[in-house]
């Protein structure tokens, strides 16, 4: 799921002919239309490309021919291997005049191992009749395998016959639904709902929520979308395991889980006695361990115990696990 731009995979000969061709050759995409967008948002883009020559590439600083551009590098100097990117940051604010396209060249200096000059475009038709609220979804930091929802509204103002013919969504992992419009007057709105899918993988996304309307004044509409996923810290189910009704002296035993998201081994268990035991199924490396709880009260007294599984998963080196018993002498 929204995933980032692949690198280039090009061949390299002991000349470099990555660089024979051009540094622009380096780059997945040198243009990049934000479509309609309301006046006052900012508009980021990264523009990525990958060292795939054989020598550091070193980048001098980047000019634009508009002010309401700025760009920024995320690496000056990048090895070889290595992936960078040009930053390009539109503030519609800045652009004087609302409702036409505007287009705006970036220059991109490579000063090693050769001297050239990459250009690079951003264009927007910034809108004082639209508003998109909020401008961007940020799903924020989401466990994993678990669903989200965000929204936000559409509105354009300048036809009652304004529509929205189509919406994707260029996430695998995030799907995108529209509402039926609300029509007003001149106003017309939509709420945008993207749902978050239970299977996106661990590490911080990017996609883009992608529109086509039938005015010509706003061919195509974006949001972005960003989400951080972390990976299951402890998934042991129950992380708590309860024993009602446990008769003094008799064993009772209780099965369990415990996962993590790579495979990891049991190393030692603290916190048993004789009246709580732990049994491991297994000391390989597993992402999942099942292992029983077994207690033998030794009193009608109820009593809790917190056993501690060490792992040899350096971020989470300690998994616990509460035992509850409640012993009954009936």
């Amino acid at each position: 799921m929204l995933r980032l731009l692949s690198s280039i995979v090009v061949t390299v000969g002991l000349v470099t002919p990555v660089w024979a061709a051009g540094a622009a050759s380096l780059f997945s995409e040198r243009e990049k239309d934000f479509g309609a967008s309301p006046r006052g948002a900012l508009l980021v883009h990264y523009f990525r490309f990958t060292n795939t020559t054989t020598q550091p590439l070193v980048l001098g600083t980047p000019r634009v021919s508009c002010g309401c551009v700025s760009v920024a590098l995320s690496h000056q100097r990048v090895a070889p291997g290595e992936t960078a990117a040009v930053i390009a940051y539109m503030d519609t604010r800045r652009i004087p005049t609302p409702n036409t396209v505007k287009s705006v060249t970036i220059y991109v200096p490579f000063l090693s191992p050769s001297v050239e000059e990459v250009t690079l475009r951003v264009q927007t038709i910034a809108r004082d009749d639209l508003s998109i609220s909020p401008d961007q979804l940020d799903f924020g930091t989401v466990p994993a395998g678990q669903t989200a929802q965000r929204t936000a509204t559409i509105t354009f103002s300048g036809d009652p016959n304004w529509q929205i013919t189509e919406a994707i969504s260029t996430g695998g992992y995030v799907r995108v639904e529209l509402s039926p419009p609300l029509r007003q007057g001149q106003r017309v709105s939509y709420t945008v709902t993207a749902t978050l899918e239970k299977g996106c993988p661990a590490g911080h996304w990017m996609c883009e929520l992608l529109f086509r309307t039938n005015y010509p004044g706003t061919p195509r509409l974006r949001i972005p979308v960003t989400v951080t996923i972390t990976p299951s810290v402890v998934a042991a189910r129950p992380q708590t395991v309860t024993f009602d009704r446990a008769r003094p002296g008799q064993p009772q035993e209780q099965r369990i889980t415990l996962a993590l998201e790579q495979p990891f081994r049991i190393v030692r268990v603290d916190g048993a006695d004789d009246q709580v035991q732990v049994i491991l199924e297994s000391d390989e490396a597993r992402s999942t361990h099942g292992v029983v709880i077994a207690v033998r009260p030794q009193t009608a007294t109820p009593f809790h115990r917190t056993l501690e599984f060490h792992t040899n998963n350096p971020r989470h080196s300690i998994i616990p696990v509460i035992v509850q018993v409640q012993p009954t002498d009936r």
